[in-house]
């Protein structure tokens, strides 16, 4: 370690009454001291800070060494300290050195040496926080543009498809119906024509019965296909929310659940149900729909229940059942990207999502949304 008896330019340490020399020296804090505009005094730890060597610091004008790009905030900065003017930013220094490229954080505190005023300093090294902070900032900004995104484009689409579903190919299917209904009411009665001999010949009644018989396939197939339809237009919107709201949704909804997948349901409510804009209903909706697909596919539970409470300035869903459950962090992983989703939607809702343990093991969604006021629900 360097002797720190010596002068260190024209002012010695002992005059600045610095007890512990050596922690000084070893500290992986920099130390500075500036006066009339000079280094009088750095650390080993500030010179590699700055880039520069502890001797051509030591003595150097703080003009001279500082960042060009800097040089003029540096130096306002430090007249200010030096007259006394309280500053509470904290001035980050940023290197330019390629081979020692990062950023440090210096601090000042004014003070009086032989009757003249100088500058008693340290820096802190921050080039590893800030990385890491601009990392982190990337990317969770890109997630949540991108998962914001998806499902953006996602509900646009599913209300696109919705409206062609039930415009469109609902209203020819529901035409072709009408068709073949009155093609089987002719036939029928030109059978009954052959019947009271009118019509005869056994090859017209061959054809007869097998155009009854494919009128009466096509009205099934038909009508097989509205069901269809219609089935596919409520995943993709559900008109349930536009005329029933949620509670009755989700009722409606797990009724479906029980009867397709033979998981007996629950559903409980408490609170009056109060108004909610259609893109935080349909949001929740959403999330409760992709809370059931896991119990169906993943949980192989016997047993699902859904609590939906309403309060004045909140709302809570929670969903729980009595299977296998599942590990809370995985939102991310291979086969778990529906949790990441439900998080993003949760997020989008200004609300909170936990998913833990439910209280007869199993897995638990518990989602809570903060309620719009009266005005804002109106105008959604």
């Amino acid at each position: 370690m360097r002797d720190t008896n010596v002068e260190l330019g024209d002012v010695g340490l002992d005059d600045y009454e610095i007890p512990f020399k050596g922690i000084v020296e070893q500290s992986i804090v920099g130390i500075y001291i500036l006066q009339d505009g000079r280094f009088r005094y750095v650390n080993e730890t500030f010179a590699r800070m700055c880039g520069l060597k502890r001797e051509r610091l030591i003595g150097a004008r703080l003009r001279d060494v500082a960042n060009p790009s800097q040089r003029a905030d540096l130096m306002a900065q430090y007249h200010q300290r030096i007259k006394g003017i309280a500053q509470t930013e904290v001035f980050v220094i940023r290197r330019t050195s390629s081979r020692n490229p990062g950023c440090f954080e210096i601090h000042g505190t004014r003070v009086n040496v032989h009757g003249r005023p100088a500058i008693f300093g340290v820096s802190i090294d921050i080039t590893e926080r800030e990385r890491q902070r601009a990392d982190l900032v990337d990317a969770s900004e890109r997630l949540q543009e991108l998962v914001a995104s998806a499902n953006n484009v996602r509900e646009n689409e599913r209300n696109r498809v919705a409206r062609e579903l039930h415009d469109v190919i609902g209203g020819m299917l529901t035409a072709i119906k009408f068709d073949l209904s009155r093609l089987s009411r002719g036939i029928e009665a030109l059978d009954r024509c052959r019947e009271s001999g009118k019509r005869r010949g056994g090859d017209a009644s061959s054809s007869l019965a097998l155009l009854a018989l494919t009128a009466a396939q096509t009205l099934q197939l038909t009508q097989e296909t509205i069901e269809a339809v219609r089935t596919v237009s409520e995943g993709l919107r559900p008109g349930a929310l536009d005329h029933l709201g949620l509670c009755d949704t989700l009722s409606l909804d797990l009724n479906r659940f029980e009867r397709r997948y033979g998981i007996a349901t629950r559903f409980h409510t408490t609170g009056p149900g109060q108004c909610l804009d259609r893109n935080r209903e349909i949001g929740i909706y959403r999330i409760f729909q992709e809370a059931m697909t896991n119990v169906a596919r993943h949980s192989k539970a016997t047993e699902v229940t859904v609590s939906l409470d309403w309060a004045a300035d909140r709302l809570e869903l929670e969903i729980a059942d009595n299977g296998l459950g599942f590990e809370v962090n995985c939102g991310a992983s291979e086969g778990h990207l529906g949790l990441l989703g439900m998080r993003e939607r949760a997020r989008e809702l200004h609300g909170t999502l936990v998913l833990d343990p439910g209280p007869r093991s199993g897995a638990r969604v518990r989602l809570g949304v903060p309620m719009l006021s009266r005005a804002n629900c109106e105008k959604g």
